[in-house]
């Protein structure tokens, strides 16, 4: 009778060791798995690599890494989309990683360039936005999302994106890079006959680039456009300090 017990006590202990032991393979299996996904994300083969990571996922949902190599995998596939989806749970799971920060960062870039270029502009502001709060050191983050806004015809906060990158831009090319937007929108403001958003940009323009004879003619009809007449005539004895024979600006000052 004692030898019952006794075996059903060896039975136990063969059922736990059985599952312990396949609770190890399964990690195994999923580190192996890892190991593999990663060299074939190396080695640029990244529809393989997803396959992997697929089924990792699959046997342990909250495995970061495989979320992290798959928005790395969509990278370099340029599919924004599936990048920022699979980043996005990776930083849930792994919000401090400094791998999952800087592809999310990557990811959100990436995707708002791609939105630019399609003419998707508030898909476009959505990510440079996001992107500058992650990285607000970053200007080429306040360059974009300013194109972005100029290209919704938000005048102000294209201003204000521009002019908060402006003062984070480190040499003299991302400075002029960041005039010349300004004064690019400025003048299309201006042609849609949106003139305070014209001057919105053409004054922050011209603090940066103060020899500027033609932007401070266009300021100057940009402030005649809105009633501002007396910021009007001082943008145009500028112009005319600068350049005494400018007939728009003589036009103006002897028609007052």
């Amino acid at each position: 009778m004692r030898q019952k017990p006794l075996l059903a006590i060896l039975m136990l202990v063969v059922v736990v060791l059985g599952a312990a032991c396949a609770t190890v393979s399964l990690m195994e299996s999923i580190e192996s798995l890892l190991a593999q996904a990663k060299a074939l994300l190396d080695a640029r083969k990244f529809d393989e690599a997803l396959t992997k990571l697929a089924e990792i996922i699959r046997r342990d949902p909250a495995q970061w890494k495989a979320y992290l190599y798959g928005a790395q995998a969509y990278i370099g596939k340029l599919d924004w989309s599936s990048a920022l989806s699979s980043i996005r749970k990776a930083h849930e799971l792994a919000p401090a990683d400094g791998s999952v920060l800087a592809t999310l960062g990557e990811s959100l870039f990436g995707a708002g360039r791609d939105a630019l270029q399609r003419g998707a502009f508030t898909d476009a502001v959505g990510h440079f936005v996001e992107y500058v709060k992650l990285r607000p050191a970053d200007a080429s983050g306040y360059l974009n999302a300013g194109r972005a806004y100029l290209g919704s015809k938000n005048w102000g906060e294209a201003g204000r994106m521009l002019v908060d990158g402006l003062g984070r831009a480190g040499d003299a090319t991302a400075r002029k890079e960041f005039a010349s937007t300004l004064l690019e929108g400025g003048r299309q403001a201006l042609n849609l006959g949106e003139a305070r958003g014209a001057v919105t940009l053409l004054k922050e323009y011209v603090k940066v680039e103060p020899a500027d004879v033609a932007a401070y003619v266009n300021l100057g009809k940009a402030y005649v456009a809105t009633g501002d007449n007396f910021e009007a005539l001082s943008a145009f004895r500028k112009v005319l300090e600068m350049a005494p024979q400018n007939e728009e600006a003589r036009r103006f000052l002897l028609g007052r």
